[in-house]
């Protein structure tokens, strides 16, 4: 009965006539077959708890044991010095909002972990602050329980609340349960990125509209502009939810509604959203420096800060210094915005994927991905729930926010450059998710099965779950284990993990190989480690040599040229690398470890 459909078509009836149900007050979720007795009981008292439990747990040792990975670094430091001194000096890609939470900690040590510095100096700052070792692991812990607390928990809330429109309290628990016990999900949650903090505004703000389509008024119209003001504040790509609120302010829905009541959507949300997002570059300005802040703009437009732009961002120099001296605020996200367009535009990240490396985006890549890293449990169940799903929605404006969101994000994702990472489509997988959950929620023994299974696995791979892939209890003949690259399978994440390795197999002394990475990051981790220099000799000993080396190396030698950043340059290091590389694999292989790095050791050379 699994695989028949019949099981799964009612429950998605609700997606169909949603808007009838909610405007003339009809009991649609009554008509649908009853839950057994015991299943409805143990939802209301015991699923809730367990689901909250389980979700804790995860977030407890994903916080304990993944390392400062990512742009987590540069948005501690960046919170900590708006925090601190009031000016927002780098990192102007990302908006402040994610930054001041997870840097909140630091008002009560008030003890940055660096002087303010300039946008050319930002990175070199980000790399000495690793200096501190325990301050940068107090300051890590700290910050993600705060962003755990400030987006994790309330994304997590807005999926119950997004399941319990469509399926009741029941799919509201399981659309949680689905999404935190994810092992690919489990460490984005409480990350010191932005990728919680967008796609909980994206929720709130489909909540939002779902509501406004009920019963238009000024007050609903207003939590759309609070749920698009929180996706923007936290994030740029937040941006494209404002042709879905166009859209739904233009498409019919039941009742009769004037065109002032359609109007006032976009006209009171658009204000109230860009109040909030100017908001909080206030907070982050508080002792604004004019000649501060339009140096902070000149360095960005001439490629001196963090973005690869070249001389791409010349022309708007002008443009955006006329900005600062009206709207300090508008100018820095208008050099944000601008700043991460011309960067995805050019492409300048190398990114590999099943044997490829590349700059430019595939379009393939985010569906490929989505194949790769969604636990199978839920691809096996998606067969029998998807279809259901498409046939109850059609014909039915109920879930058109939910549609044209995941459509639109989806079809910018596949055109852009930034491959380089699943947490990017963290937005739209709980709509991904929601008839998953919504069809479970009928189907109790199945909704057992499928949330036990899910924390099994997300228990079994920790703490790896950035690298696995869906195949991983294959081990060693696993074919997609390292199929991905970049924050797919390895973001600096791993070095904490590595150490304890180390210390377990008492080595002390071992030579890492590692593109990117700085002396300064290693020795936070494993004082007593050192970075293996390609062009010097290698002593006896043991040595770990990254995937990304093992991925990166003989990627860019054999690819192609066109569609690689910056090419010649990077067949040149890459050339040394792999020198390096072959001197150091030709010794005894230990194995993978941690994860992602392959063990050797050199021994002694026999007279």
């Amino acid at each position: 009965r699994f695989w028949s459909l019949r099981p799964f078509r009612a429950p998605f009836l609700s997606a169909t006539l949603l808007s009838k149900e909610y405007s003339t007050g009809g009991k649609l979720i009554r008509d649908l077959p009853a839950a057994p007795l015991w299943w409805t009981r143990f939802s209301r008292w015991l699923l809730g708890p367990a689901v909250a439990l389980a979700i804790l747990g995860l977030q407890a040792a994903a916080i304990r044991w993944e390392s400062l990975s990512g742009d987590g670094a540069q948005h501690l430091l960046a919170g900590q010095h708006a925090l601190l001194y009031g000016q927002n000096l780098h990192n102007l890609e990302h908006p402040p909002l994610v930054k001041l939470v997870a840097a909140l900690p630091v008002l009560v040590t008030d003890e940055p972990l660096g002087p303010p510095v300039l946008p050319r100096e930002a990175l070199a700052a980000t790399h000495r602050m690793h200096r501190q070792p325990e301050r940068v692991r107090k300051a890590a812990v700290a910050g993600r329980w705060a962003v755990f607390l400030a987006f994790g928990v309330p994304l997590l809330i807005a999926c119950f609340f997004l399941g319990r429109r469509f399926g009741g309290s029941v799919a509201g628990w399981l659309l949680v349960a689905v999404l935190g016990f994810s092992y690919n999900l489990v460490p984005w949650l409480s990350s010191l990125q932005t990728d919680a903090a967008v796609a909980c505004g994206f929720l709130v703000t489909l909540i939002a509209l779902l509501r406004w389509q009920e019963r238009p008024s000024l007050g609903r119209a207003a939590a759309v502009g609070a749920g698009i003001g929180l996706a923007v504040a936290s994030k740029f790509s937040g941006l494209l939810l404002l042709p879905v609120v166009l859209l739904v302010a233009l498409a019919p829905i039941p009742g009769p509604v004037d065109w002032r009541r359609r109007l006032a959507l976009p006209l009171l949300s658009f204000p109230v959203a860009a109040s909030l997002v100017l908001a909080t570059y206030a907070i982050a300005n508080r002792h604004y420096d004019p000649e501060t802040g339009r140096e902070v703009i000149r360095q960005y437009c001439r490629g001196e800060a963090t973005l690869i732009t070249g001389n791409r961002l010349a022309k708007w120099e002008g443009p955006l210094l006329a900005l600062e001296r009206r709207l300090p605020w508008a100018a820095q996200f208008a050099t944000g915005v601008l700043g991460v367009t011309t960067q995805d535009s050019i492409g300048v990240y190398p990114s590999y994927a099943f044997g490829e490396v590349s700059s430019r985006g595939r379009w393939w890549y985010f569906p490929a991905v989505l194949m790769v890293k969604t636990p199978l449990v839920l691809l096996v169940v998606a067969v029998g729930v998807v279809w259901g799903f498409i046939r109850g929605v059609r014909g039915g404006c109920g879930a058109l926010p939910l549609i044209a969101t995941l459509l639109l994000y989806l079809a910018v994702a596949m055109r852009s450059n930034y491959n380089i990472g699943l947490r990017h489509l963290l937005p739209v997988i709980p709509l991904l998710y929601l008839p998953l959950a919504v069809g479970l929620g009928r189907r109790p023994r199945w909704a057992v099965a499928v949330g036990a299974l899910l924390l099994i696995e997300a228990a079994a791979v920790t703490p790896n779950w950035l690298a696995a892939t869906n195949a991983w209890w294959l081990g060693d003949r696993n074919p997609t284990r390292f199929a991905l690259g970049a924050g797919d399978i390895d973001f600096c994440q791993s070095l904490n993990w590595l150490a304890a390795e180390a210390r377990s197999r008492g080595i002390e002394n071992l030579g890492v190989l590692y593109l990117g990475l700085q002396d300064d990051v290693l020795h936070a981790y494993l004082p007593a480690a050192h970075l293996v220099r390609p062009e010097e000799p290698l002593p006896p000993g043991w040595y770990v040599v990254n995937v990304g080396v093992e991925q990166l190396v003989p990627g860019v030698l054999q690819g192609d040229p066109v569609r690689i950043y910056q090419y010649p340059e990077r067949h040149a290091i890459a050339q040394v690398w792999q020198k390096a590389w072959n001197r150091i694999r030709s010794g005894e292989d230990h194995g993978w470890v941690a994860g992602t790095f392959h063990l050797y050791r050199v021994p002694v050379k026999s007279p």
